[in-house]
This record gives structure tokens, sequence and C-alpha cells, in this order.
């Protein structure tokens, strides 16, 4: 403990930031952790209850009325068999069918029975069984026991002994002990099941049609609508016996608990007792067949746990601390950010009055000695701009000149010569091609008063500079250029980046025997600005070569080998950004393709 007070010593000797905020804080959690020592619980779950009630009430009513609407369309199909002229023809006992006659009966029911397999996903079979032994399904008895008495069964008896116009009869839960062994998903299966009588025209029982429902998608649907709260939501029957439920196990077992007695009894309600020796909220609802109801319990301590006063009102009160909290950290940070505004209000005068941050005399230490240090780093950062500012312009105007001096002698003897030969040979109009591509290329070159021009001067530069050095192979570079949109060309960019690039293609691409050497250059208007191509069919390069020459671009490392594109690259990217300069694709002994990415200026 003491420790503890030599700790929160320290920190509250002097005033700083840090320690403010953790003086304040620290306070904030004491007085929050007073309020919660000094709450106080008591212990009422009746609101929660009666919440849970109509909860329950809610979801068995939507359980109800999905039962109604599911059984309202099992009834559909029975009403139609029932009253369809081949079903009573089959089970007239005073009717002797011929072969044919009875076939083509036969046919007519497996045409509506097929209606029934695909359309009624609620309903398991349906049993048509007439007085006179006539029996049927929706497979066509291949899964039935012929020799089975399904006349002498109770439920076919209580089947057959509705009255007229009484509609479907419930006839509660059976065992399928009708179906052949090897169909073991139904047979001795529970069921649950539903008749209509098949009448004469004397509106006498001769028969039923009975239909099974399918348990499985019965209790899913009850699953659906039953919460999280350990709700089980059931079906029982007039005599408490359980007919429709999740575990398939509790199927057919009969219930016993103090107060059953009320769920036929009274239409709904809810009660609480004991069930398995646990204490349980039980609620009831009607469902449309008579005798059905809808059941739902809930364990009292799932209830009680979530009623714990101690929990709803440590909740409460930790909302409201929160907001102590939230509140009395507005009025710190309020009371810390004035200083930091002032301090900011005189870091944005630098650039405008002075390089120095004037001095406040703040409040907290460690803001005066964020001023002072930031005075230091201000005339810091103002020495290395001027000095890399007055770098980069001797490094550019240098790489300006190399490119502009790279028109070198060599160049200019082998255009001379070529002159000279076209004179000699008496070729005036190639002679005087010749002098004016030169005199162009010189000129532009040479002109230094320029740094940014039209991309149609410097596309120009790049015709006559190719037009003199095909002229030195004979014409054996098949040259085109592809620009669809002439509008670009008036776009402004830096002076002599492409003829470089021109040097590069045929220095690499074709060396000094050129045979089938095709350049293609174009230009065309893209998102970022203007796509510039320069593509040859020379001998390209390999994957590990493509990769040496994308890092030499911008490693200053690497320059001697390709430092014209280097320096072209370099320069493009000084003047508009990293978001543009070259990109450069190849494929050893197919082509290489320089694209070169610019703004449009």
């Amino acid at each position: 403990m003491s420790r503890i007070m030599d700790v929160l010593r320290r920190y509250l000797k002097g005033k700083s930031i840090i320690r403010t905020m953790m003086f304040s804080f620290l306070t904030v959690n004491i007085l929050l952790l007073l309020l919660l020592g000094l709450l106080s619980i008591r212990d009422s779950t009746a609101s929660l209850t009666e919440e849970l009630t109509q909860s329950s009430y809610k979801i068995m009513e939507q359980a109800a009325r999905g039962l109604s609407f599911n059984l309202e369309e099992a009834t559909r199909p029975l009403v139609i068999l029932a009253g369809h002229y081949s079903v009573r023809a089959l089970m007239n006992p005073g009717r002797q069918l011929d072969v044919e006659g009875r076939i083509q009966h036969e046919r007519n029911l497996a045409d509506v029975a097929f209606g029934v397999t695909s359309l009624q996903s609620f309903i398991s079979d349906i049993l048509i069984l007439g007085e006179n032994g006539y029996v049927n399904n929706l497979d066509g008895r291949i899964t039935l026991r012929w020799n089975y008495p399904f006349t002498e069964q109770d439920w076919f008896r209580q089947a057959v002994s509705g009255t007229p116009n009484r509609g479907f009869i419930p006839l509660g839960l059976h065992k399928q002990d009708y179906y052949m062994e090897k169909y073991i998903s139904k047979y001795d299966q529970p069921t649950l099941s539903i008749a209509l009588p098949v009448n004469d025209h004397t509106r006498k029982p001769i028969g039923a049609v009975i239909a099974n429902l399918d348990l499985n998608k019965v209790s899913g649907m009850f699953e659906l609508t039953a919460n999280q709260n350990n709700q089980s939501v059931f079906m029982i029957d007039s005599r408490q016996t359980i007919i429709v439920h999740k575990d398939a196990e509790a199927i057919g077992t009969r219930l016993a608990f103090k107060g059953i007695e009320r769920i036929h009894a009274e239409e709904s309600g809810s009660f609480i007792t004991d069930i398995d020796g646990r204490e349980t909220l039980v609620t009831f609802h009607p469902t449309t067949v008579k005798g059905w109801k809808m059941v739902s319990t809930i364990p009292m301590s799932v209830i009680r746990g979530q009623a714990d006063s101690l929990k709803s009102n440590l909740f409460g009160f930790i909302y409201l601390c929160l907001l102590l909290n939230l509140l009395i950290s507005i009025v710190i940070t309020v009371r810390i950010s004035r200083p930091f505004g002032r301090l900011l209000s005189a870091l944005d005068k630098i650039g405008e009055e002075s390089v120095y941050v004037i001095s406040n005399h703040y409040k907290y230490r460690e803001l005066n000695v964020i001023g002072g240090k930031f005075k230091e780093l201000v005339l810091r950062i103002q020495t290395l701009v001027r000095q890399n500012y007055q770098s980069e312009l001797a490094r550019k105007d240098a790489e300006l000149k190399t490119l502009q001096s790279q028109i070198n002698p060599h160049f200019l003897f082998n255009t001379l010569q070529l002159l000279q030969t076209e004179i000699v040979c008496g070729s005036t109009e190639e002679s005087n091609h010749l002098v004016l591509s030169l005199s162009s290329l010189l000129r532009y070159s040479m002109k230094q008063s320029e740094e940014m021009v039209e991309l149609g001067r410097e596309i120009q530069n790049v015709k006559d500079y190719l037009y003199i050095l095909n002229k030195k192979y004979d014409n054996r570079i098949d040259i085109e250029y592809r620009i669809p949109d002439q509008e670009i060309l008036k776009h402004r960019t830096i002076k002599l980046i492409l003829q470089p690039i021109i040097e590069n293609v045929v220095l690499h691409g074709f060396g000094e025997n050129p045979v089938s050497a095709r350049v293609r250059i174009g230009a065309v208007s893209v998102k970022k600005g203007i796509l510039v191509a320069i593509r040859d069919n020379g001998k390209g390069m390999t994957r590990q070569q493509l990769r040496m020459l994308r890092a030499q671009l911008d490693d200053p490392d690497h320059r001697p080998e390709h430092i014209g594109l280097y320096n072209v690259n370099q320069r493009i990217r000084l003047k508009f950004g990293p978001d543009y300069g070259l990109r450069i694709r190849s494929k050893s002994g197919a082509f290489t393709a320089v694209y070169v990415v610019l703004p449009k200026v």
C-alpha cells in the first residue's frame, strides 16, 4: 500500500498532462467503485416472467397459425381424392370393375398422387383405404404390406366414423407398422394423421383417405419459432400425450405434472409448476384442431438468471458511470486541449511571419519543451530543404545537359557521311530532307530556354531522329505512328524524353544490323493522362533481364548500363510525381514495349 501511495505521490508532484490525466481518471474510477460497492439489489422476476409469458404466447400463436396453414394445405389433396370418381368407384362394394376399368381408375389415382408428391412437402404419405378392402397410397402400394388388416385398426374405424360435412378428422398418433420392414424411415415409426371419409351416393362412408404428416417438418416448424431461453415448444393431444416434439424419443410419452389439467380446462394461459424436479414456467395455447394444444416450457432458473437484479442494476449504474466518465473526460480534454490549441496557432504562423515559434509560456511543461524543440527542428528542416532543392536543381541541370549532349560527334559524323553519299549520288530531295531533319534535331536539342514543350514537338523530334537513323540502315526499319486523337499532341511535356528511349530500342533491340525491324509509336488518352507507347519486334529480354532493368530504373546504383532510360524516368517523376514515368514489358525473341505515362498539362 505504501508503494502505491509513493507512486501516486510522485505522479501528483508537479503539474503535467500525463499526471493530470492519471489523477482525473483515477478519481473517476474510485467514484465508480464506490457507486458499485454501495449498490443494493432487490430480487424480483415478476416483470420478466410476464414478458416471457407474452413472448411465449406470441411464439405459440405464430406456430399455431403455421400449423393451421399447413393442415389446410394438407387437406386439399384429401378433398380431391375423397371426391374423385375413381376413388369412389374402386371403393364401391356393390360394383365390380373389369380389369380394364380398374387399370384406368388406378392410372387416374396415380396422376393425382404425382401432383400431391411434388407439391405437398408437409405430407409424408396418403393412404387410400376402402371398407371393401381396397388399399393404395402415393407410391402405388409398393411400400405397403398387402396382408395388413387396415380396416381393423382403431384409427381407420375413427376415420370412417365421421358424419357428413364434418370436415377432416384428426386421428392422433399411431405406429406405421403397415409399411414393409425394409423401408426403415417409415416402418414402425410414429405418425400424426388427418383423415377425410369417402362417401357413396347415399352419403354413407365406404372408406377414407388418410394423410400421414411428416413429424420432422412439423417439429422443425416449432423449433424455428422457439426463442433462445432454453424454451421447448411441443404439442399434446387430449390425453396429454406428446404428439409433436423436437426430441423424437419424447413423442408418444404422456405428460404428468401438477396443474396439467388446466391445459385442457382453459383455452390458453400459463402457470408455474415442478417438472422433473425443476421449477418451470408452462404456457399453453390452442390450435385449430380440437384436443391439440401447443405447450411451451421454460426453466425458471433461466428466467431468474436473466432477472438477476444485481446484473440489471449493475448495467444501469455502469451506463450512468460511463456517461459521467464521458462528461469528465470531455472536461479534462477541453482543459488540456486549450494549451495545445495555442501551440498549434503559433505553429500555423510559420512561413507567414517567422520561422520561429513564439513562446507563450504554456501551462504544461511538456508543451514548453515541444515549442523549444520545434524551433530547432524548423531551422534544420529549412536548411535541409534548401540544400536538397539546390542539389536537385543541379542534378536536373546536369542530367538535361547529358541528354542534350547525347547527339554526339559520332552521330553527327555518320549523318554528314550519309549527306555526302546522297549528294554524290545526286539525290537532291533526300539530301535536302537529311539537312532539314538534322538542323531541326540540333535546333531542338540545343535550345535550352524551354524545359516544357508540346507533345507534338517531342514526337516530331523523334521523327527527325528516326529518319536520319533509318537512312543509316538503308530504310530497313519499318516505322509506324499511331495517334488517333491529334488533340493530345497539344498537351505539354518534358523536353527530350522520347529520343533516349528510341536510341535504346535501336541499340538493344536490333543492334547494328536490323533485319525485318519494326517500330510502332503511339499516343492515346488514358485515365491518368497520356500514354505514349514505343514497341519494337527486336530480340526482347528474358524475365531476369526485365526484372534487372525495372530495378535499374529506380536504383541509382545501377544506372551505367541504362543511363538514358534512368534519366528519363527520374525527370518525369521529379516533375510530375511517382504516379508517372516509364513502364516496360518484354518477351525474349518477340518484342519490347516501353510505355511513357504522362499527365495532361
